[in-house]
């Protein structure tokens, strides 16, 4: 018998685009992947924020051995992947339980079979790579043990982040040490970590340039390889030559008496989150620099959560990640690039948010040896510093306050962080290949930082650990030179302007090194964490009536610190009234997936999305329009979303297609119907854009940012006002959560998957008449969300019943039950009618008129009428025989 299986959420591989399909991989060739095991311990979201706000003489010591007990992998996870490898045939070739990551070998057969998946050979600009498509699918068993699963697919997953040109000037990096000044000091004692995925550096180059930029020591560099094959011999892969030898000669110029480890890793998803994961673990880190990245669209889920998970570890053992911002402005892609889009993108993993600091890009004009103007870098031809907004990570705490607009705070995690020089006009004087050269480019920065944190460590005897924290919320040290002229437009896309405070181009600006050193050193005053400069404190929300005030994100595991607030008449109607406009405007342009708003669209709200979706369970259609979601214009951090139910009162039945069960998406919340599990899937949010008319002006899908909870987060993102903020509680905006009938179920769905994510706060959901959605472990896991919930039940309707009980479904909290015997005819439509809900709540409002119970019929004599239907379920044929207690309306 097949043993149960689950999706690993986030997983899912799309192709990639322009390549070209070969053929199946072969069986038979074996191939390693890396399995990322969640963590004996969770870390603990106050935990981490307190830790990177301690200056580096307050931390405490870095025990190895301590860390990797309690937060490494458990004994438990261990086992269960090493017994699921026995399983399929594959071979486990390492445990690293303080890294948590299992090494497993095997034939690509075993391997498709172990992950529910099935590999194929792609071609893609001369280079042939091993590809899959879609999620994994692996056995429950070992569910909860894994985090992320690297290495089935093999396809290039980064470029570096440089260019190299004729110059206007060019400086060897020990000058522009001097120019940003750096403190007394040469990095002795100290080992900065360079992840490098390809190429190679030659000792006799090296040997000339340091002595070239008058250097009297040279560091000492040493090369580690991750993967086979790296590196290739030098002079093979020049391109790849060129960022390796940057990195090593701006790190070693500026810091020439510490030690450089050189990580080579193959260029792939698993390469390069090992090599990473190497240099951040090794005791003798202290600082990693990373010069190589991609937009966000090119990474999976799965990956970007786990180098997430990687930041906690890194800020914890106090090795900062500096990581290039990019290349190519605001777009972080060339329009040359097979899948470039015109839209913003951010470059990744430089918008990881923990641990890691995004490095972006400046010009500089210098008299005398000494900086005289920076601004942003952008020469004008697509070569610019990337920098915006994540459409993955929410914002860290540390970042609270700040804004790309100058006006409206960012709900999203925001790049880059600091900056430096990058213009390859004022760039740096490399050597490669026997010859000298200048290059630039944020490749050129983040070795900047690197260097300069192995020479804050030298002085302050420890690690200066991920400080970057501490230069938001010490904005008036001066530790950093703010940037305020340029912008990271390109090809024509408008991007982000630099301004005073942080901003998307150079975040919070170049170095100070001696006033970094100060502020570190604590013999500077201390700013209390707060807005930085140049950002605005914005006013409390206006709350929707009944519902609860807003405070406090999710906190990590999706346990809500919110308490449920009674049921509340007035604002249930009031969510209902927003679900009764999804089905007018609905009704209205049945064919029209962005329908206008209908005239009882409520008074003082904004359309900002459709939300369309696949109709119905068995015998999918193309996308409608199933719901919208509405942004307060009295307080524009209000959002709701609502979902309409099926089109007309008897389609519901096709809801109960769902009662067949598989494992909702997030791990450890039970059960739920396969059918509202694919619908979901289905639900893609369309951006709209209005006018000062009121004209619709733009409209976009959000399909690519991500699943349909990212989505309404990214929405959120774009729409919402400044954040709000009240002493020592940081407040974000919200999205209540209305539905009914199949809209209910969908509703609850998207409730527990956002706050298993952590992605934007849900203070209530209201639903009417909602079926029931899973078993009894994914409501045990809802109810523990706290949310505000309110599961509005008129007690003859029969589409609460179902899926029956008996199939091992529950209902979630809180029932609010109704009875409209008497008030409304004896039909199945009648009693699950939105409009009966509403009038049972506030019985000023009127049933439908084909419903409404008229005072003759009322009176007359109990009739009992009796039916049976039948209705398909994947797995066979079912009867369910209704008897309805009707009264004769004849």
């Amino acid at each position: 018998m097949q043993e149960p299986r689950q999706i690993l959420p986030g997983s899912a591989k799309k192709g990639a685009p322009g390549a070209t399909l070969m053929a199946k991989t072969s069986g038979a060739e074996t191939i390693e992947v890396s399995v990322v095991l969640v963590r004996k311990n969770a870390v603990v979201h106050d935990d981490i924020q307190k830790h990177v706000l301690m200056k580096p003489h307050e931390r405490p010591n870095v025990d190895h051995t301590a860390f990797a007990e309690r937060y490494g992998a458990s004994s438990d996870a261990i086992t269960a992947v090493q017994s699921f490898a026995a399983r399929y045939g594959l071979r486990v070739t390492n445990v690293d339980q303080r890294r948590r990551v299992i090494k497993l070998s095997g034939c690509v057969s075993d391997m498709e079979a172990a992950f529910g998946t099935t590999l194929y050979d792609y071609a893609a600009r001369g280079r042939k790579y091993r590809g899959r498509q879609g999620p994994l699918i692996i056995p429950a068993a070992i569910a909860g043990h894994v985090e992320a699963v690297m290495g089935l697919d093999n396809r290039p997953i980064a470029k570096p982040r440089l260019r190299s040109r004729a110059a206007q000037a060019a400086y060897f990096p020990n000058e522009l040490a001097k120019m940003y000044k750096f403190p007394p000091g040469d990095g002795s004692g100290q080992t900065i970590a360079l992840i490098e995925l390809g190429g190679n550096y030659d000792t006799n180059d090296l040997s000339t340039y340091f002595a070239e930029a008058g250097l009297t020591k040279s560091p000492s560099v040493q090369a580690v390889s991750i993967s086979q094959g790296v590196p290739v011999p030098y002079g093979q892969d020049v391109n790849s030559d060129t960022e390796v030898m940057l990195d090593i000669e701006v790190a070693g110029a500026m810091a020439p008496g510490a030690t450089i480890i050189v990580y080579f890793a193959e260029n792939t998803d698993q390469g390069f989150y090992e090599a990473v994961s190497e240099a951040a673990h090794h005791p003798s880190t202290t600082a990693v620099s990373i010069s190589w990245g991609s937009p966000e669209k090119d990474w999976t889920e799965q990956s970007m959560d786990a180098w997430s998970s990687l930041g906690q570890s890194a800020s914890l053992l106090n090795v900062p990640i500096f990581v290039a911002a990019g290349d190519h402005g605001c777009t972080d892609e060339e329009p040359s690039d097979t899948g470039y889009d015109g839209q913003l993108h951010v470059d990744f993993p430089g918008t990881c948010a923990n641990g890691v600091a995004s490095c972006g890009g400046t010009s500089i004009q210098v008299a005398a040896g000494a900086i005289t103007n920076e601004t942003v870098w952008n020469e004008g031809d697509g070569w610019a510093t990337g920098g915006g907004a994540s459409t993955h990570f929410q914002i860290p705490s540390w970042q609270n306050g700040i804004s790309a607009d100058g006006h409206t705070h960012l709900l999203m995690r925001g790049v880059p962080d600091i900056a430096g020089d990058a213009d390859s006009n004022t760039g740096i004087k490399i050597r490669v290949e026997g010859a000298d050269s200048v290059s630039g480019g944020t490749s050129a920065v983040a070795p900047q930082w690197a260097a300069l944190t192995a020479i804050l460590s030298q002085n302050l005897k420890r690690n200066a650990g991920f400080f970057i924290p501490l230069l938001y919320a010490n904005g008036k040290s001066e530790a950093t030179n703010d940037v305020t002229s340029g912008n990271n437009s390109v090809f024509g896309v408008n991007g982000f302007t630099s301004r005073a405070g942080w901003d998307a181009c150079t975040g919070l600006g170049s170095p100070d090194g001696a006033k970094l050193l100060s502020l570190l050193s604590g013999s500077s005053s201390t700013v209390v964490a707060g807005p930085i400069a140049g950002s605005t404190s914005p006013t409390a929300p206006t709350l929707l009536p009944g519902s609860p005030s807003g405070g406090g994100s999710v906190p990590a595991g999706g346990v809500s610190n919110r308490t449920s607030k009674p049921f509340d008449p007035v604002a249930a109607v009031l969510y209902g009234q927003f679900v009764q406009a999804a089905y007018t405007m609905y009704g209205n342009a049945p064919n029209n997936p962005t329908p206008p708003q209908s005239s009882d669209f409520l008074p003082g709200y904004r359309l900002s999305a459709w939300v369309q979706m696949q109709d119905f369970i068995i015998g999918s259609t193309g996308l409608k329009f199933y719901g919208f979601i509405a942004q307060s214009l009295a307080d524009p951090n209000q959002f709701v979303l609502a979902i309409r139910g099926t089109s007309n009162a008897v389609e519901w039945w096709d809801d109960a297609n769902a009662a067949i069960k598989i494992p909702f998406k997030d791990p450890g919340c039970g059960l739920v119907g396969s059918g509202f599990a694919h619908i979901y899937d289905t639900l893609e949010v369309v951006e709209c854009r209005t006018s000062a008319s009121g004209a619709v002006a733009a409209v976009r899908s959000l399909k690519p940012v991500g699943g349909f909870a990212q989505q309404v987060s990214t929405l959120v993102q774009r729409h919402a006002a400044a954040n709000a903020r009240v002493p020592g509680l940081p407040q974000t905006s919200n999205v209540a959560i209305t539905g009914h009938s199949l809209g209910s179920a969908l509703a609850t769905l998207y409730a527990m998957d956002n706050a298993r994510n952590n992605v934007v706060q849900n203070p209530l959901i209201c639903t009417f008449a909602s079926p029931r959605v899973g078993d009894a472990t994914f409501v045990a896991a809802f109810n523990a969300l706290g949310l505000t919930s309110w599961r509005v039940v008129n007690r003859p309707d029969l589409v609460p019943q179902l899926p029956p009980t008996s199939f091992g479904f529950s209902d979630i909290d809180t029932l609010q039950q109704f009875d409209s015997t008497g008030k409304v005819k004896p039909s199945l439509g009648c009693w699950h009618a939105l409009a009966t809900y509403l009038s049972l709540i506030d019985p000023t409002l009127p049933p439908d008129s084909t419903c409404a119970v008229t005072t003759t019929a009322a009176a007359k004599s109990d009739v009992v009428q009796s039916s049976s239907t039948s209705f398909s379920l994947p797995g066979g044929a079912v009867t369910i025989n209704i008897n309805i207690g009707a009264r004769d309306s004849a």
